[in-house]
């Protein structure tokens, strides 16, 4: 049988990859669906400048310009700024941008992988990528566009400078500028950049496509500095050689599927085991042997310039090499720096079935892991709405400077994962762009976890609290409660109404409230000394859920 013509299997793999693509967008937006703004994201939402760690509401030219966790961020507060604007906060809007910009950048890299190692070849590694779930944050959160833009702009730049001509130049320069104004992965492609032009003839004609995103990056940065922001120290130089080396490792075993997954491994992290490091040894000495060679492509160096100077940012930032937001990026140039070491190479068939052979089994751990990060974003997303939920419900008795994830109560439930929120800046936000708290009849639905979480948060918003009160005169009408504190008692108190409760035991008696957690323990709001009395006033809203009154000692209630 005759062998497929080259454009025949060019035909063949693009297929397979818009193919790959539509099944990884459906997968990634589908999966996620309930996911919502948290973390980080709520900064955007808010409006927040920082001033270390004061943070205010911005606006103007100084919210868009100031950093973001030392970050110039600039693209992505105006991608967000134009989504609000258009979308108000419909978070869905918000991932489609983000899955929009991983197939672009995975594209992107077939076509620079296509023209070193075939379509075949380079069709492996980026079904991978689509389905790279140990990459999961880059894959499921939108705030983490602004590295898969940055990304796009850098790959987008590099591949203009292989056409060598003015236009392209101009090209890559204004991609590299808008690389670097979504976060500093950009830097990383212009130091790429400078290597690509510096190993030219025309070196000094051309070094503005390099020198013009550097100076802008520069003159940023020193504006920045009254913002107290810089996430960069100098003495984390020594973490340099330690979390290149990781970084790599944490590819080498993620790309393969043996970094370890599951509930009782860290989720944000992916390890950096022996059977990584092992690998990425054998890969430094492949491409040494290689280079020993001779005639290995220019760009060779350029990929690997952007991937060391990416690793290095990220250990003078004293992150952890092996963070699953890191590793998309770094994966992407390791790919590129072994498909320009096998350039000019004959790759036999056989080795291209072992390459798919080593995709298709990474690909179980890679989507195991993605779950294991999906739980955890969708768990900060429901606590997230919940909480802003019950600031809703409570809007119209609720502190301005009232903050969930400042409550101890909250945060005891699990609650308080995201940014601190004040309720008047939550509300001037939800006025803006519209609500991201979840329904009544979300919230009705959520697991005990959550609805306890919300509990928690009604009763900080409301202040629910036992008050000092007198003992009435006369105790008729008054129910005896005889509960323990092995058997509680609870009873139900419509919202708008108050109870007048009384302890009669020989210790103090604990009281606690729930409200849409009525098969969780409660919430507690304080407890009556031996023959103390107490009110509480419970105040009226919207919602028809009745409170509950949950008491754990001998007690008088009187409705």
């Amino acid at each position: 049988m005759r062998a497929p013509s080259r454009q025949r299997t060019e035909q063949i793999a693009w297929s397979v990859l818009g193919v790959g693509m539509c099944l990884s967008a459906a997968w990634l937006l589908l999966s996620a669906r309930s996911t919502t703004f948290s973390g980080d994201d709520v900064y955007y939402y808010a409006s927040y400048i920082a001033h270390g760690v004061a943070t205010e509401a911005g606006s103007g030219i100084e919210y868009f310009l100031a950093p973001h966790n030392g970050h110039f961020q600039l693209g992505g507060k105006l991608i967000y700024r134009l989504l609000f604007e258009v979308f108000g906060a419909d978070y869905k809007v918000f991932r489609v941008v983000n899955v929009a910009g991983i197939l672009i950048a995975v594209g992107l890299f077939y076509v620079l992988a296509r023209r070193r190692v075939g379509p075949l070849v380079a069709l492996a590694p980026s079904l991978l990528l689509l389905f790279y779930g140990y990459a999961w944050e880059v894959l499921i959160w939108a705030f983490d566009m602004h590295t898969t833009y940055a990304l796009v702009f850098g790959l987008g730049a590099l591949l203009a400078l292989e056409r060598e001509d003015r236009r392209c130049d101009i090209a890559a320069c204004a991609l590299l500028v808008l690389s670097v104004v979504m976060i500093e992965l950009g830097l990383a492609f212009t130091a790429g950049a400078a290597v690509s032009v510096l190993l030219r003839g025309d070196r000094w004609r051309r070094c503005w496509i390099f020198l013009v995103p550097t100076l802008l990056y520069g003159v940023w940065l020193l504006w920045a500095q009254q913002f107290d922001q810089s996430t960069i120290t100098l003495t984390n130089v020594k973490l340099i050689p330690a979390d290149v080396v990781g970084a790599l490792s944490a590819i080498a075993g993620s790309v393969t599927g043996l970094n370890p997954t599951g509930t009782d491994v860290p989720v944000p992290t992916v390890g950096i085991t022996a059977a990584g490091t092992v690998l990425a040894f054998l890969f430094v000495l492949a491409i040494a042997h290689r280079v020993r060679l001779g005639k290995v492509p220019p760009t060779l160096w350029t990929f690997a310039a952007v991937a060391v100077a990416y690793w290095i940012t990220i250990a003078l930032g004293g992150r952890p090499p092996d963070s699953s937001r890191y590793l998309f990026a770094g994966t992407v140039m390791v790919f590129l720096v072994a498909a320009d070491a096998l350039k000019g190479l004959a790759i036999r068939p056989l080795a291209t079935v072992a390459v798919f052979g080593v995709i298709a089994l990474a690909l179980p751990a890679n989507i195991a892991k993605y779950y294991d990060g999906r739980r955890l974003q969708l768990n900060d997303a429901a606590a997230t709405k919940n909480e802003v939920a019950m600031l809703e419900l409570a809007r119209q008795r609720v502190e301005p400077g009232y903050v969930p994830s400042h409550d101890e109560k909250v945060v005891e439930k699990g609650g308080g994962v995201s940014v601190p929120l004040p309720a008047v800046d939550y509300f001037r936000a939800a006025d803006e762009f519209g609500s991201i708290g979840a329904s009544l009849a979300e919230v009705r639905a959520e697991p005990l976890l959550f609805r306890e979480v919300a509990d928690a948060t009604l009763v900080g918003a409301n202040r629910l609290q036992l008050s000092q009160a007198s003992r009435p005169a006369s105790l008729a009408g008054c129910e005896e409660i005889d509960a323990t504190a092995m058997q509680p008692i609870y009873f139900e108190l419509p919202a708008g109404s108050a109870a007048l409760l009384g302890s009669f035991g020989d210790e103090p008696a604990e009281v606690k409230v729930n409200r849409f957690a009525t098969d969780g323990l409660g919430i507690p709001i304080g407890q009556l000394e031996p023959e103390e009395w107490s009110v509480l006033k419970v105040p009226p809203d919207t919602a028809a859920d009745p409170w509950r009154v949950i008491v754990f000692g001998p007690t008088y209630f009187c409705s």
